[in-house]
């Protein structure tokens, strides 16, 4: 393995002074902050050990400068109370770039947020600004205090005050007033007052009610653009003498990762079995090679299959050729795409005939449901739709939108799995690249396995939990499955509003009973969690488990994206700046930064399709030793970078696991469907592909 020289995107400083005194105060006045007494530092538990004993008093109150007349005056060790440390230097930050930056935020208690305006990129409808975060740590990586600096991309800013937009006024979510960024449904009497110059921050809402069309320009490093950004952010904000009177920066680079925090994913870890060709098992990590080469790791079980397609009138002719495709295959030479039935190792029973048309382009789900009820559907065969739509992903109309669900939802009813195909994208020049995309899909709603991780099988309970917050809704969703092995075979699938704790646990308690029922010797439950999972959300899981008398350990593995707001790891040693695939860095108390892309070499052979970000892991466990195993720690992370490689609804490698994907793709779907339910046909089998 190439050696790399990784950086993260913090840097060092030290406390000015590490022993400060400040003053803390009963009552809030005015520009003081609200500490909850998990803030309160500790040198004030140390000499006022009463104050913790009065049930009343849950919050103190300081601006970090005035003293006099405190009711409490405390020298405090900033190395010591971190979390008060925190809020300090966030609020010194805040205020230093109050008078640099073109954007701030409103209060010191979050990380410090600041816009810059690129003037290229401005228009007379908008105005274009960056935005980037600094957040302080005490002692994560190092001995010292961090700032840790993150790009978050850029944002518009529409040049007209509110009151000149002609939409709704619910479509508001952020405005800008003099610099300072708002959320619209808490701006005070006095910022209102001054209504003109109040102006809106676009969203995609807001966007599509006034009909703008915003382009933007495609990166393809996206890596080395988010480095890039952060060292001229670093270069012209913080690494200069002014920032440095406030916050003394220890060195002028980014910090080295020290090799013992470096780890790699086991050997293979990224290798996939798929079937075989005379007789020779295909083995490989790329799933569009192996799949044209080797075709699928299992068939479907099914004996009969049967494929209808369902169209507008005026498609008649792409759902035609699309036909064609798939009894005849498309393309020359190394890119030809074999038939359908040849690619997936399964008889196909392909009707050119049966077909669902609608006259109605603008709701075609009365026709549908109408000739759905026509059909005859033989218990004895699978079936499934192709459904031709002219409704591109671009579309803007949400009712015509709604239909891609609707129409997916209608067939479940019939017990049919479907297949969306884009009408634009089949009379497309490069078509053939999406039809292993689409193969694969087919494959696995069929409940056939396109590939599979080349490792022995093991048999353990994991539950994954993703979610999915509409625009416009009040409430997250989240999704939930369940697989018994590493095959990537799921068991089933739930979904809830966010609240519905209870129903959660109910759903795992059940999958964890199915599982003690055919396997003996239920070692642990894991579970992939989209978030921190509260307390709230874990004692009922706790419960069930205990209700249903086994007592093992469950080890729950919180995946995070971190494209912002969080650390990114680079390799100076390589020009893309991403690392290598599989390298997994330490980055706090049983924290993680698995970098998962298709860098796998390190070699200039490496094709990288995609310049996925890492994921953040953070593995917690009932059980003690779990935690102080480095093996079991190891297994626990290559489980997670295995099932990313497990995502069938594209040759194109994923950096989040399907534990988690998945059921987030269930969360996003599911509100669309009347009465929020699933039909029972889709609780077990991979529709939402």
């Amino acid at each position: 393995m190439p050696n790399q020289n990784l950086i993260l995107n913090m840097v060092t400083f030290n406390h000015p002074v590490e022993v400060k005194q400040f003053g803390l105060f009963r009552d809030e006045f005015n520009n003081s902050q609200r500490l909850h007494k998990s803030l309160w530092p500790f040198e004030l538990q140390e000499s006022n050990p009463e104050l913790w004993d009065e049930e009343e008093l849950e919050f103190l109150y300081t601006d970090f400068e005035t003293i006099e007349g405190a009711d409490f005056t405390t020298d405090i060790d900033l190395n010591n109370s971190k979390r008060f440390a925190k809020r300090y230097y966030t609020k010194l930050i805040s205020l230093h770039f109050a008078n640099i930056a073109d954007v701030t935020n409103p209060n010191f208690v979050k990380d410090v947020e600041v816009w810059f305006k690129p003037k290229s990129q401005s228009n007379q409808e908008w105005t274009v600004y960056s935005k980037f975060t600094v957040k302080v740590n005490i002692s994560r990586i190092t001995k010292h205090p961090e700032l840790l600096l993150s790009y978050e991309g850029d944002t518009r800013v529409l040049n007209k005050p509110i009151l000149e937009v002609d939409a709704e006024s619910t479509l508001f979510k952020w405005v800008i007033h003099n610099g300072i960024r708002y959320q619209y449904e808490t701006l005070d009497f006095e910022t209102k007052a001054d209504i003109d110059n109040i102006y809106p921050v676009l969203n995609n809402p807001l966007r599509s009610a006034l009909e703008l069309e915003t382009s933007f320009k495609r990166v393809q490093n996206k890596y080395k653009n988010y480095h890039d950004h952060i060292k001229h952010f670093f270069d012209n904000y913080i690494n200069t003498e002014e920032f440095k009177q406030v916050i003394p920066l220890r060195d002028e680079d980014f910090i080295a990762v020290k090799d013992i925090r470096v780890k790699q994913t086991s050997n293979g870890s990224n290798s996939l079995t798929f079937g075989k060709k005379s007789g020779v098992q295909g083995i490989g990590i790329s799933p569009y090679n192996g799949i044209l080469n080797n075709g699928p790791y299992l068939p479907s079980p099914f004996s009969h299959i049967n494929i209808f397609f369902i169209c507008h009138e005026a498609d008649t002719n792409t759902a035609n050729k699309l036909y064609s495709y798939f009894k005849e295959g498309l393309g020359n030479g190394a890119y030809k795409f074999p038939s359908l039935a040849t690619l997936l190792k399964t008889p196909l029973n392909i009707s050119k005939n049966d077909q669902i048309k609608f006259k109605d382009i603008n709701n075609p789900i009365p026709e549908i449901r109408s000739q759905l009820s026509e059909k005859t559907f033989d218990n004895n065969k699978r079936y499934i739709a192709i459904y031709v739509t002219p409704i591109t992903k671009e579309e803007k109309d949400p009712e015509k939108k709604e239909y891609y669900y609707r129409v997916k939802e209608e067939l479940l009813k019939y017990g049919v799995t479907s297949q969306v195909v884009e009408t634009e994208t089949v009379n497309d020049s490069g078509f053939k690249f999406s039809l292993p995309n689409i193969a694969i899909a087919i494959l696995a709603k069929l409940q056939g396995v396109p590939w599979r991780l080349d490792r022995s099988m093991y048999n353990e309970l994991v539950v994954g939990v993703g979610a999915f917050k509409p625009v416009n809704s009040k409430h997250r969703y989240i999704g939930s499955a369940f697989c018994f092995s590493n095959n990537g075979l799921f068991q089933g699938f739930e979904c809830y509003t966010d609240n519905d704790t209870y129903k959660l646990a109910g759903s795992i308690s059940k999958a964890v009973k199915m599982y003690a029922n055919n396997h003996s010797g239920v070692k642990r439950l894991v579970i992939h969690f989209y978030k921190q999972m509260s307390r709230e959300e874990y004692e009922p899981i706790e419960r069930e488990l205990n209700n249903l008398g086994l007592d093992i350990p469950i080890v729950i593995i919180t995946i995070n994206k971190t494209e912002s707001s969080d650390i990114v790891a680079f390799d100076k040693n390589y020009d893309g700046l991403i690392p290598i695939s599989g390298t997994y860095i330490n980055v706090g108390f049983n924290q993680f930064l698995l970098n998962n892309n298709t860098r796998y070499t390190g070699t200039p052979s490496d094709k990288i399709d995609s310049y996925s970000f890492p994921v953040k892991l953070t593995i917690r466990s009932t059980d003690k030793t779990i935690m102080e195993d480095a093996k079991t720690i190891n297994n626990l992370v290559d489980q997670v970078y295995q099932f990313s490689r497990m995502y069938w609804k594209s040759v194109k490698q994923q950096n989040l696991p399907v534990t988690i994907k998945y059921p987030e793709m269930v969360a996003e779907i599911f509100p669309h469907f009347e009465g929020e339910v699933i039909p029972s046909f889709g609780k077990d089998n991979l529709w939402f592909l």
